[in-house]
């Protein structure tokens, strides 16, 4: 590694570490005897204004209290503001810290394979500083099935994540948050996933601005479509969305879409990506629009489809 590279993954690390906190959860769990016993649980969160932490929703899900601990140890009640399970992200809010020096939010749609990242966080609940590993973006626009849902569009990283990073901030060497942490293979090794950052703007925004997400549904599990795969199942493109399934009575199933077909363009704007196509709907289902034009390949076929979220 060169020396400027290594000096600059030093001044990343400095200007972010005040600004990443360990969040602590009690959540209360029913043993065998019926008996309420409370249990806690870790993660790590980020500022992104003088009181607002970005956080994953499933360190938080089921929390009866919420507590962030600084990097220098002082312990501060937090409130859970909103959450978004298919993003697996959650907004909380506390007070009485003072000066905090938020982070900055990139664009995660400019990210490319073989970028070098930095994962920061609590992992195994270890407190004081947070740990830092390095590593590159090994895979955009995965699609994995957690214990809560299906997660698509995620950035795939051999940075070393463990249990406790969840919710941590995933930063380019810009040292802007680019995604945020939220899932391991079990029994792998260098396989970690982040929610990309412009899924989160969008939650983040629908939580300060409604109280809650509000999704459109289009109502399709896709991932997104490259040369490989389009070579692999002889498709006629090679870019777009290729749907992995329809979910039955949804907008989706409503206006024909099947299994197999590939979503290539929604409104005349080129579709390369789930995440482009979520941000997409959401926006301008928050400018009050609720009809969409979807071009789709079947075969050797293009349709042209509206369909009314």
């Amino acid at each position: 590694m060169s020396r400027d590279i290594e000096s600059r993954i030093i001044d990343i690390v400095e200007g972010i570490r005040s600004s990443v906190v360990s969040i602590i959860t009690t959540r209360l769990m029913v043993d065998e005897w019926l008996n309420a016993t409370p249990m806690k649980g870790l993660g790590t969160g980020f500022f992104i204004d003088d009181k607002h932490i970005i956080t994953a929703n499933h360190v938080v899900q089921g929390a009866t209290e919420l507590s962030v601990v600084t990097p220098d140890g002082e312990e501060y009640e937090a409130e859970l503001l909103g959450t978004d399970p298919e993003f697996d992200t959650a907004l909380i809010r506390t007070r009485g810290i003072g000066s905090v020096k938020p982070v900055r939010l990139g664009d995660s749609d400019k990210l490319r394979v073989g970028q070098m990242v930095l994962a920061v966080g609590y992992p195994l609940g270890l407190l004081g500083e947070p740990t830092v590993t390095l590593g590159v973006i090994s895979a955009i626009g995965r699609s994995i099935r957690t214990p809560v849902g299906i997660l698509e569009g995620l950035i795939q990283t051999d940075a070393a994540i463990n249990p406790g990073n969840s919710g941590g901030p995933l930063l380019n060497l810009d040292g802007e948050v680019i995604g945020v942490n939220t899932a391991i293979i079990a029994g792998a090794q260098g396989i970690g996933f982040a929610i990309p950052i412009n899924l989160v703007k969008l939650s983040v925004e629908e939580i300060l601005r409604f109280g809650r997400v509000i999704r459109p549904r289009l109502g399709i599990y896709g991932v997104d479509l490259n040369k490989p795969m389009a070579k692999y199942f002889r498709l006629p493109v090679d870019r777009g969305i290729l749907v992995a399934g329809v979910i039955p009575g949804s907008p989706a199933d409503d206006a024909g879409i099947r299994q197999g077909d590939v979503i290539t363009a929604i409104d005349d704007e080129e579709l390369t990506s789930i995440v482009q196509l979520k941000v997409h709907l959401a926006k301008k289902f928050m400018e009050g629009n609720r009809l969409f034009n979807l071009t789709i390949v079947r075969g050797r076929t293009r349709y042209r489809v509206r369909v009314e979220i």
